[in-house]
């Protein structure tokens, strides 16, 4: 009993911090497909992931406010495999067209 208690502490904290990561965000991120959008923005990096709401969250801490996706790479793999993963460039724009 007494080992389980740390592992206990450590799983809330790891959830309470979780819960104070805002998904809101992630939401300001544009995801668009057409570069003229991107045209005279600052390109900042580019972010891979399977799903589209964890991709736009990736671009967030980059800074970006538009995500422009570029071809799916199917060579990443995962845990059980290989996966589809969505790439995208991020940009800072100004007014996020």
């Amino acid at each position: 009993m007494l080992r389980t208690r740390p592992i206990v502490w450590a799983w809330l904290i790891a959830l309470g911090l979780a819960a104070c990561a805002s998904p809101a965000t992630a939401v300001r991120v544009r995801v668009v497909n057409d570069a003229s959008l991107v045209r005279g923005c600052q390109v900042l990096g580019t972010v891979a992931d399977n799903e589209l709401e964890d991709l736009q969250k990736k671009a967030a801490r980059l800074g970006g406010n538009v995500a422009l996706l570029t071809p799916e790479r199917k060579s990443k793999g995962g845990y059980f495999g290989l996966q589809d993963y969505m790439t995208a460039d991020v940009y800072q724009c100004e007014g996020a067209r």
